[in-house]
């Protein structure tokens, strides 16, 4: 529970930063000039490369705690 209410409380700002990210960063463009739309595909490339900690259950709330910093 402790941990699905931190993530339920970190969630808008991560999309934020998310959409930040790909609308500030470098992306393919279309005959126009205009950034090509973000899918989820080009999302999750993203988020690989970052090689993110994988987090599947955790005994204490410390656990999850640091694993949520990890994927500040």
């Amino acid at each position: 529970a402790a941990v699905q209410n931190a993530l339920q409380t970190l969630l808008p700002q991560i999309r934020a930063e998310i959409r930040e990210e790909f609308r500030t960063s470098s992306r393919p463009s279309d005959a126009g000039g205009n950034p090509l739309p973000v899918t989820i595909h080009m999302w999750l490339e993203h988020f690989n490369k970052q090689k993110p900690h994988s987090f599947e259950k955790a005994t204490a709330p410390v656990d999850a705690e640091n694993w949520i910093s990890h994927m500040e």
